[in-house]
């Protein structure tokens, strides 16, 4: 296994690693190209090393963790279609850990409807994804950074209004989310 293929390995929790290896070493591709390595998170209380960028798209075969990992790898394609194609399979309730770390990556990116999909996302997965921003705080402010930042270059003329913007919108929801987990505030009505 070259450094490429480990990087991918890595992005997922130990114990899934050998379905990791299975399915990386069974693709069909015959050139590797290189693998960009990104930032280092907590998942399921593991620290795993994000892929910033990959260069293959991987098919979703073997069992359903396979199928799952393939999707998951494929939403750090190069190409944003392929991104958004593949983890539109993803935005199911219920969704494993390992699936977590991708959905909070593209939070992050300036692909507009990819970011629609990661609301969707986090309306079936609000604590799980909640969850693993408040175990990652720093990498939390950095996607909101990225998102103010993005929202900047790309899409404030068609969201003048910061406020109104959708995604910040959506970063609001994932903060109450974040402060009734790590606060463990009950949902009470305001009693004077």
């Amino acid at each position: 296994m070259n450094a490429d293929e480990l990087a991918l390995v890595e992005t997922f929790p130990a114990a899934l690693r050998h379905e990791a290896e299975t399915l990386i070493l069974r693709q069909p591709y015959g050139s590797r190209l290189p693998v960009r390595q990104g930032e280092t998170v907590v998942s399921d209380d593991q620290t795993i090393r994000l892929v910033s960028r990959q260069y293959i798209v991987f098919h979703p075969t073997g069992n359903e963790i396979r199928k799952l990992m393939a999707h998951c790898l494929n939403t750090r394609h190069h190409d944003g279609h392929v991104r958004e194609r593949h983890f539109k399979r993803l935005l199911a309730a219920g969704q494993p850990e390992f699936v977590l770390p991708f959905a909070a990556q593209l939070l992050g990116e300036y692909v507009l409807p990819i970011q629609f999909d990661v609301a969707v996302f986090f309306e079936n997965n609000d604590a799980a994804l909640a969850r693993f921003f408040a175990d990652n705080p720093l990498y939390w402010q950095k996607q909101k950074n990225r998102i103010r930042s993005y929202w900047h270059c790309y899409h404030s003329c068609r969201y003048p209004d910061w406020q109104s913007y959708p995604v910040r919108l959506l970063t609001e929801k994932i903060d109450k989310e974040i402060a009734r987990i790590v606060f463990r505030r009950p949902l009470t009505p305001n009693v004077v």
